[in-house]
């Protein structure tokens, strides 16, 4: 049984969350992942991240699809399936702190060098690189957790304009949470009462991401992109601190 703290820190959690997913298209997991941590066990966070943040993104995605990219997302999709059981293989095998504290590192180094005015990273837009783009963040799911970083930095360089930025990325993640989920569930970590409390948590959600939709037209399209690196540090220092700590 659950006390008032986790009642009133919970909601808060998910609708700041889902309020900051409703403006970016992503960083769900971002605000309610450490804020849920607070409250639940680490296995019970995930599960919640995890169930509540696809019914947004899914929700989000249906209301901007007209802005999604078919082809770019669905290159990195289907990249995104050949890179999830590598991830699962390193999970099962190998030294995973290791191999995320060197990933959170390089993702926030990428990161800085993209908020340097004068360096421009370019990477060019074909449907290898994509599908690359989209195993490396499978691959990450699967061994780390943190899907976000290779799609969102990758984004970021092929001057997208901040609807269809959203829309691809919010789509990709709406495909990319099922099949976590399933890996997730086939491990043992879904159970009935995850499940119900997602969806006691879920309007709360809801309703941030509206708050984050009526915002998202009043963000400048330079303060949108400058914005989007910092989310990927604050990912990567997210990531970093709480596996060394």
């Amino acid at each position: 049984m659950y006390n008032l703290y986790t009642w009133i820190a919970a909601p808060l959690a998910v609708f700041t969350a889902g309020a900051l997913q409703g403006i970016t298209g992503f960083g769900f997991a971002l605000i309610a992942v450490p804020l849920l941590l607070l409250v639940f066990d680490a296995r019970m966070a995930i599960a919640l991240n995890l169930l509540i943040s696809f019914c947004t993104q899914l929700a989000l995605s249906f209301r901007v699809r007209q802005g999604i990219i078919k082809p770019l997302l669905i290159n990195l999709f289907q990249g995104s399936l050949l890179g999830l059981p590598l991830g699962l293989y390193i999970f099962l095998h190998f030294d995973v702190r290791t191999l995320k504290i060197i990933i959170s590192i390089l993702t926030i180094g990428f990161a800085l060098l993209l908020l340097q005015k004068n360096i421009t990273l370019a990477c060019p837009a074909s449907q290898w690189v994509e599908r690359l783009v989209g195993s490396l963040s499978g691959f990450l799911t699967t061994s780390v957790g943190i899907p976000g970083p290779p799609v969102i930095l990758f984004l970021n360089t092929q001057g997208l304009s901040k609807d269809k930025f959203r829309a691809t990325s919010s789509a990709y993640f709406t495909l990319l949470y099922p099949v976590s989920l399933a890996l997730l569930a086939s491990f043992g970590g879904l159970n009935i009462n995850a499940a119900f409390t997602a969806f006691i948590l879920l309007p709360f959600a809801f309703l941030g991401s509206h708050l984050g939709i009526f915002l998202f037209p009043r963000i400048p399209q330079k303060y949108f992109r400058q914005g989007v690196p910092l989310l990927v540090i604050a990912t990567g220092l997210y990531s970093l601190f709480s596996t060394l700590l």
